[in-house]
Parts: structure tokens; sequence; C-alpha cells
């Protein structure tokens, strides 16, 4: 099935969106997927950005859950390319759910937070509810899918991510998770995703590069090509 363009959601990478024919599917869930350093948290920051400043007129506005680095780490992070989060939560056109701090004993200092002693995949799904009706939410961004997954069994894994994938398709947010590879390429989650999404090192003679793949996104055709990629000061740029 291909989609209209109004049915895409636009990744914030020019390039990237080419290669998908206009974006992702809109209400689906693209896992991105790669080892540290590889730019998976900037290219999520790409697709909440551009949902929210590329039409300002009728932006969609966007949940970003910190799981594995706090959110003044990831706002100041943010600011390096040119982007103020902390003016889109001011305008009520984002929300940092803090999942961090209290996983590590720490008072959160956002309103949307797991507070110390609740963490849960349970707690995080009913924060992401509550920002959701808190500002009329379009996107998501969990990073990384695999903190909320920790020390399950198979069994208990598989359900957890059913019972995410069946939250996003209610409250209808087109989602990205990230993983680490490693991680993602024995969860349910890569099976579960509708579009997966490979960023990876290149070990070319004495330099190393950085590779982007589409590896696969359901309701679409898209790009095969491996793509060069640069993390620049304006995030990451596709060399095609």
């Amino acid at each position: 099935m291909r989609l209209r363009s109004r049915d895409r959601c636009s990744t914030g990478i020019k390039e990237l969106n080419e290669m998908l024919l206009g974006g992702f599917p809109r209400g689906r869930t693209a896992l991105v997927e790669g080892l540290p350093g590889t730019g998976k948290t900037i290219l999520s920051l790409h697709f909440i950005i551009a949902g929210i400043l590329e039409n300002p007129k009728d932006p969609e506005p966007a949940i970003l859950v910190c799981l594995d680095e706090s959110p003044t780490d990831v706002i100041r992070e943010a600011s390096g390319f040119g982007w103020g989060l902390r003016r889109l939560m001011d305008l009520n056109q984002l929300v940092i759910i803090d999942a961090f701090s209290g996983r590590l004993g720490l008072k959160p200092s956002l309103p949307f937070a797991v507070p110390v002693g609740k963490f849960s995949i349970d707690a995080v799904m009913e924060r992401i509810s509550e920002a959701k009706e808190a500002i009329a939410a379009q996107r998501l961004v969990i990073d990384p899918i695999s903190a909320l997954l920790d020390g399950m069994d198979g069994n208990e894994r598989r359900k957890a991510v059913l019972g995410l994938a069946a939250l996003l398709t209610r409250l209808n947010l087109t989602t990205i998770l990230t993983a680490e590879l490693e991680e993602a390429g024995v969860g349910v989650e890569r099976y579960t995703a509708h579009g997966v999404i490979r960023l990876a090192y290149d070990e070319a003679g004495s330099t190393i590069g950085r590779r982007l793949r589409i590896v696969k996104m359901r309701e679409t055709m898209h790009s095969m090509d491996v793509i060069p990629y640069e993390i620049t000061v304006k995030g990451i740029e596709l060399r095609v």
C-alpha cells in the first residue's frame, strides 16, 4: 500500500524523507537501532523538531521519554544543534518525561516523571497517556526502549512490548523507539515495529564513517541503499 503525503510524518531529514517516499507512515512505530555514538538520539530529535517547526501553523506536539540520559543532558545536547527544547516545552508543544532520575533514586525536576521507587513499564505508559492528553501529542520518542525491558524474561518482554504497541495504536502516536543494536537484534520489539532503521559504523582503511540503512518499513516502498552520513552542527546529514 502506498500512502499519500498527508499520511506521512517528516523525519526532519530531507534525504531520509526521500528514501521513505515522504517520511514515516503516520501512526506507526519505527525502531532506530545502532551502536553507541551512531546518532540514535539525534535522529529522534530531528523527528521531534520537524513535527513542531516544519509546519508552525499546524504543529504536531511531541513527547520525549528519557530513560538512559537525564532530561538536562538531552536538552543540552539538543541546544548544540540549535534546537531549543525548553522553549518548546514552555509553548506546550513538547513534554519530556523524566523516567531517568527516579531509577537512580533522584528526585525528578520535571512535572511529567516517574517517581523514585515507582519505575515500571506501566508507570511510563501512564505518563505517556497523561502527556498525550495534556498537549494533544502526535509524536513520541522512547529513548531507549531497552531500558523499559531490563530484567524481563522472554515471555514478560513479549507481553510488555505488545502492551506498549497496543497503547501506541490506541493513542495514534507516530513513534520512534531507539535501541542498542545488539539488544534490538534479539528482542521482540524489532519484529513488532512497523519499520527498522539501522545506524552503523563503517571502518574503511584508516577512517571510520557512519552508514544508514532502512531495514524494513511496512506500508510503503523505500530505498534499500546504504547511505553514508555525518554528525555535524546541524545534526545528521546524509551524503546521498
